[in-house]
C-alpha cells in the first residue's frame, strides 16, 4: 500500500509538472499558427485539472471529496479526446469538419460517457466507495474506459485517412497521443490503482506538442528566411518564357488587321501589372483584385486557344481577403494540366465562391483527365512548388487548400479561408 501511495504521488507530481511545463510553452509559444496554439492552451488547461482533480481523488481526505474529485477527474479526461478529434479533423484540412459524421459519432460517444460517469452516483455498478472511505470497481467498470477507448479508435480510423493531407512529424504527433493512452488504459485496468492513465496522458500530450511546435517553427522560419525567394519563384512561376512568347505570337499576328491588338495589349499589359504589384504585396488583399488578375490571364490563354478554352464564373461571395497570388496559379495548373491535358486540347475552368457561417470558400474546376492525388503531377517542379506555395501562403491566415481529383473525373482545388480573416 506504501509503495502504491508514493508510486501515485510521484506520477501525478510528474504528471502536473508536464503539463504545467507544456501550458506555459503554448502560452509562449508565438511563432506557431494561431489556431494550433489556441488549441494547446484548451488542451494543456484540461489536461491540468485533469491532473489537479486526480491528486486530489488520491491524496484528499472525505469520501465526498474524493466521489467529487473522481468525478471531476473522469470529466475533464474525457474531453481531451473530442478536442484531439477537432484538431486532427482542422488540421488534415477536412472539409466541414465540424458537421462531420465523425464529430457526431464522437460526440455521441462522448455524451453516453458523461451520462454515465452522472449515473455512476447514484449507483454501484460502475465504481463506489464503501462506508470505510474504500474505492471499489463494479461489474461495469470495463464500460466506462471502453467507451474512450472508442473514442481513440475512430480518431486512429481518421488519422490513418487521413494521413496522406499531413506530415510525417503530425502524423508521428497524433499517433503517439492516440496509442500511448489506450496502452495506459490497458495496463491500468489490469494493474489496479497505478493512475498510469495521468502520466501517459501528460507525455502523449507534451510528445504531442513538440512535435506539432517544431514542425510549425521550422515551417515558420523557413517561410520568414526564404519570404524574398518565394516571391521571385512566385513570379518566375507566373511570367514563363513560352507562355511569353505565345501571347506576343498571338498579338503580332492579330496586329496585322484586327482591332483586337489594341485590346491584347492591354490585357497583357495588366497581366504583367498584377504579378509585378503581387510582389510587392505581404498583406492579403481583396478577392476582387484577385480576381481581376486572374481574369486578365485567362483572357490572354482565351487569345491562344479561342473556343477550345471555356471559362464560367460562379461567383456568389466577393467581400473577403486572401493572401496575393493564390487564386492565378490555381488556375493556370486547371488550364496547362487540365484542359490542354485532355486529347482534343478542349475543356473548360470553373471558377466559384461561396460564403458559409463559417467560411469563405473558392473553388476552381476542371474537366481535364484529372490525377491521383498522392501521386506528383508530370511537371513535378512547376506544379507541386506552386500549390505548395498557395497552401503557405492560405496557412498563415489560417486558410486551407485541398485537392480532390482522380483518374477521367477533372480536378477541383479548394480554398477555405475562415471568417476572423474577412477585414473588407
Amino acid at each position: 500500500m506504501g509503495d502504491t501511495y508514493i508510486t501515485n504521488l510521484v506520477i501525478c507530481v510528474s504528471g502536473l509538472s508536464i503539463c504545467g511545463l507544456g501550458l506555459a510553452q503554448a502560452i509562449a509559444a508565438s511563432s506557431m499558427e494561431k489556431r494550433t496554439r489556441q488549441y494547446f492552451i484548451v488542451f494543456f488547461s484540461l489536461l491540468v485539472a485533469y491532473v489537479a482533480a486526480s491528486i486530489i481523488t488520491r491524496f484528499g481526505s472525505g469520501v465526498n471529496a474524493w466521489k467529487t474529485a473522481l468525478f471531476f477527474e473522469s470529466a475533464f479526461s474525457s474531453l481531451l479526446t473530442p478536442l484531439l478529434t477537432c484538431f486532427l479533423l482542422e488540421e488534415s484540412g477536412e472539409p466541414n469538419w465540424r458537421h462531420s459524421t465523425v464529430l457526431r459519432i464522437v460526440a455521441g460517444l462522448e455524451f453516453v460517457y458523461l451520462a454515465l460517469l452522472v449515473y455512476t452516483q447514484f449507483s454501484t455498478s460502475i465504481y463506489y466507495y464503501d462506508a470505510n472511505g474504500a474505492y471499489h470497481r463494479g461489474p461495469y467498470y470495463p464500460l466506462l474506459l471502453a467507451l474512450p477507448v472508442g473514442v481513440m479508435l475512430v480518431n486512429l480510423t481518421v488519422l490513418w485517412r487521413q494521413k496522406g493531407q499531413l506530415t510525417r512529424r503530425e502524423r508521428k504527433a497524433f499517433a503517439v497521443y492516440i496509442l500511448l493512452p489506450i496502452a495506459c488504459i490497458m495496463v491500468q485496468m489490469l494493474h489496479y490503482g497505478l493512475a498510469i492513465i495521468v502520466l501517459g496522458s501528460s507525455v502523449a500530450a507534451m510528445v504531442m506538442f513538440i512535435y506539432i511546435q517544431s514542425e510549425q517553427v521550422e515551417r515558420y522560419y523557413r517561410q520568414a528566411s526564404e519570404n524574398e525567394r518565394l516571391r521571385t519563384e512566385i513570379m518566375l512561376s507566373q511570367i514563363q518564357p513560352h507562355f511569353l512568347n505565345n501571347t506576343l505570337g498571338a498579338i503580332g499576328y492579330l496586329c496585322r488587321d484586327n482591332p483586337e491588338a489594341k485590346s491584347a495589349v492591354a490585357k497583357f499589359a495588366r497581366y504583367l501589372q498584377g504579378n509585378m504589384d503581387s510582389l510587392l504585396q505581404a498583406e492579403p488583399i481583396p478577392f476582387t483584385t484577385e480576381l481581376e488578375h486572374t481574369k486578365a490571364y485567362l483572357e490572354l490563354e482565351q487569345l491562344r486557344f479561342r473556343e477550345k478554352l471555356n471559362v464560367v464564373y460562379d461567383l456568389q461571395a466577393m467581400d473577403f481577403l486572401l493572401p496575393t497570388l493564390s487564386l492565378q496559379p490555381l488556375v493556370e495548373n486547371a488550364v496547362f494540366y487540365g484542359v490542354r491535358g485532355n486529347a482534343d486540347g478542349r475543356g473548360t475552368v470553373t471558377v466559384s465562391s461561396r460564403e458559409y457561417p463559417d467560411r469563405f470558400e473558392i473553388t476552381v474546376t476542371d474537366d481535364g483527365p484529372g490525377v491521383d492525388p498522392d501521386t506528383k503531377p508530370p511537371d513535378d517542379r512547376k506544379a507541386h512548388i506552386g500549390l505548395q506555395n498557395v497552401r503557405s501562403r492560405l496557412r498563415s491566415v489560417g486558410g486551407t487548400l485541398r485537392l480532390d481529383s482522380a483518374p477521367g473525373q477533372g480536378c477541383r482545388v479548394t480554398i477555405e479561408l475562415p471568417k476572423e480573416a474577412k477585414a473588407c
